[in-house]
C-alpha cells in the first residue's frame, strides 16, 4: 500500500507534523499511525485525571479523531504499530489493531515515536507507568477497583512528583524514593532544598539517597513493593517514574545515526540522516539554544514546533522560499508542587559551567505587588556569565499566580541574549495591584552588575 507522507505517532509532535503539512499541501496523502488508542491528548494534563480534579481522560483531548479524518483530511490509524522500518525501500512494516501485518510504502516519513520508560523491571501486576493515556487508564482502572491504598512512586522528576501529590489528594499514602540527593534536577538545588519538607507536610513521605534494587512479588505476578539499598518499601502498588529514554528503537534497527542521548539525530529542518526521514518531538534531538550543543529534552512546546518544522520540510514544499528551521531550545518549564509554582528556563548553574562559562548565581526574594498590599513572595535565582555579563538561566519559586508570566519574560531575555544591564533597564508593566515598580528579575540583574 503506497502513502506519500507517513507520520508515525499521532499526538503533540505527529500531528502538528500531519496539521502543517496539510495546510501547505491540501491534496497531499498524509497517513498518521499510533499504537494507542487515542490521539492529540494533553500528556501534561495526567495527573489532573488521577487527582480527580477532571472526570475521565477524555477531557484531555485536543480534538477527536474523527476531526482529523473528516476536517483535516487525515489518514488517522489508531492501534497500528510500527515493527520495522527499511529507509532504502521506503517502507514500514506495520501491525494492525487485530494483529494482521502489512508493509506501507511512502515518499517521506516523519518519526514521532515518543519517549518510552528507560526503567524496565520485569511485569507485574499493580506496576503501572504515569506518562501516557494508556498507561493512566490502566492505573485509573486498578485506584477505582479499591485495592490499592500504599503507592510506592520511584523517580523524582516532575512526572514522578506531580503523580505522587496527585495520588495523595486522591486520599492514597504515597512514598517516593530517588537515588539522587535531590528533587528537579534541572533546578539549581538551593532553590528546591525545602520541597522535601513541604511534600512530607502533605504526607508524602520522600526517601532521597536510595538506590532501587528490584521489585518485590508474589505467586500471581503481585506486587508487593520496591527493594532498595535501604529495604523493602511495601506498596499495593508502584510507579514507575524513574525517567523517560527516546523511544528510537525502530530508527536505531533502520541504521538512523542517534545522538549521545540515544534519541535520533537531526539537523535544524528536523531531516535525519536519511535524506526523506524527518525527527521531532520526545524521539529527536535537539540543540540548545544559547549554547547550539546537542540536547534531548522531552517538553510538549518544543515537540510541537519541531513536528511543524517536520511537516512543512517533509511535504516537500517551503515558506518564503527556504526550508523551515528549527532554531533550538531553552528547556523551559514550569511546574505546581506543594502549594508553590516552579519554574526555569536557560541553563543552571552547574550546566553553564559544564558548557564552559565563568557562571556566577543571584538569587532574590522579592514581592510580586507592592510592598504595602501584602503580596505573594516571589523567588527569582539569575545565572550568568561573569566574563560577558549575560544572562544563562533563570529560575522561579512563587506563590501560586507568580510564576508563569515571569518564566515567559526570562525566556525571550535569554532568547534575545540581553546583558545584565539590558534585564534591569527592562520596561516593565508597574502596577501596585499587578506587578511591583521593580521586577525581580530586574533586581537580581543589578544586584549581579555591583559584584
Amino acid at each position: 500500500m503506497n502513502t506519500e507522507l507517513l507520520i508515525l505517532g499521532a499526538n503533540a509532535a505527529g500531528l502538528s507534523a500531519a496539521s502543517r503539512a496539510r495546510k501547505l499541501a491540501p491534496r497531499l496523502p498524509i497517513t498518521v499511525l499510533d499504537r494507542g488508542p487515542a490521539a492529540s491528548y494533553s500528556a501534561c494534563g495526567l495527573p489532573y485525571v488521577l487527582s480527580g480534579r477532571l472526570a475521565s481522560l477524555d477531557a484531555l483531548l485536543t480534538h477527536p479523531p474523527d476531526y482529523f479524518r473528516d476536517r483535516r483530511g487525515l489518514d488517522l490509524r489508531l492501534g497500528h504499530e510500527a515493527l520495522e522500518l527499511e529507509p532504502a525501500r521506503g517502507r514500514v512494516l506495520v501491525r494492525d489493531a487485530a494483529g494482521a501485518e502489512s508493509w506501507l510504502h511512502f515518499e517521506n516519513l516523519v518519526l514521532a515515536t515518543g519517549a518510552v520508560p528507560r526503567w524496565r523491571p520485569r511485569p507485574l501486576r499493580n506496576l503501572f507507568a504515569a506518562n501516557t493515556w494508556s498507561d493512566v487508564a490502566a492505573l485509573e482502572a486498578a485506584l477505582r477497583s479499591g485495592e490499592i491504598r500504599r503507592v510506592a512512586i520511584v523517580g523524582g522528576g516532575y512526572i514522578g512528583l506531580e503523580t505522587a501529590e496527585a495520588l495523595r489528594r486522591r486520599g492514597l499514602a504515597v512514598t517516593l524514593v530517588d537515588a539522587h540527593a535531590s528533587l528537579l534536577r534541572t533546578f539549581d538545588p538551593e532553590l528546591t532544598a525545602s520541597l522535601p519538607d513541604r511534600l512530607a507536610a502533605l504526607g508524602i513521605e520522600v526517601r532521597l539517597n536510595i538506590r532501587v534494587l528490584g521489585l518485590s512479588g508474589a505467586e500471581g505476578g503481585r506486587v508487593l513493593g520496591v527493594e532498595t539499598s535501604d529495604g523493602l518499601i511495601p506498596a499495593d502498588a508502584v510507579l514507575n517514574c524513574a525517567g523517560l529514554r527516546p523511544n528510537s528503537d525502530l530508527a536505531r534497527a533502520a541504521g538512523l545515526a542517534l545522538g549521545a542521548s540515544e534519541a535520533i539525530r537531526v539537523d535544524d529542518r528536523q531531516q535525519t540522516s536519511h535524506p526523506a526521514i524527518f525527527a521531532a518531538g520526545d524521539c529527536a534531538e535537539t540543540r540548545h539554544l544559547l549554547t547550539a550543543a546537542p540536547l534531548w529534552m522531552p517538553l510538549a512546546l518544543p515537540a510541537n514546533h519541531q513536528g511543524r518544522i517536520a511537516g512543512i520540510n517533509a511535504s516537500g514544499l517551503t515558506l518564503h522560499g527556504a526550508p523551515a528551521r528549527f532554531p533550538g531550545t531553552l528547556a523551559t518549564l514550569a511546574v505546581p508542587l506543594a502549594g508553590l509554582e516552579w519554574g526555569r528556563t536557560g541553563l543552571s548553574l552547574d550546566q553553564a559551567r559544564a558548557a564552559g562559562y565563568s557562571a556566577a548565581a543571584e538569587e532574590v526574594a522579592a514581592a510580586s505587588q507592592a510592598s504595602y498590599l501584602d503580596p505573594l513572595p516571589v523567588t527569582v535565582r539569575l545565572i550568568y556569565d561573569i566574563a560577558s555579563r549575560r544572562a544563562l538561566g533563570v529560575q522561579f519559586r512563587g506563590a501560586p499566580g507568580t510564576v508563569a508570566a515571569r518564566l515567559d519574560a526570562a525566556a525571550i531575555a535569554l532568547a534575545a541574549r540581553l546583558d545584565l544591564e539590558r534585564i534591569e533597564m527592562l520596561d516593565s508593566a508597574y502596577q501596585p495591584g499587578m506587578a511591583p515598580l521593580y521586577e525581580a528579575l530586574a533586581i537580581a540583574a543589578h544586584n549581579a552588575r555591583e559584584h
